[in-house]
């Protein structure tokens, strides 16, 4: 393989690997969990930003 072609393939890796990271660490973040045994908060969880409201 040339050094292009290399380059290329090392810069679209990254940018996949970045882009799923990115992303998988968005979505973790925006939930905010609860401990449905009773011993959580005392508040049902906040919904998501991306999450629609109920109704």
């Amino acid at each position: 393989m040339s050094t292009s072609a290399i380059l290329f393939m090392a810069g679209s890796w990254t940018f996949v690997l970045g882009l799923t990271f990115w992303s998988f660490a968005k979505l973790m973040k925006d939930n905010q969990h609860f401990d449905p045994d009773g011993l959580g908060p005392a508040v049902p969880p906040k919904p998501a930003e991306t999450e629609k409201s109920p109704g």
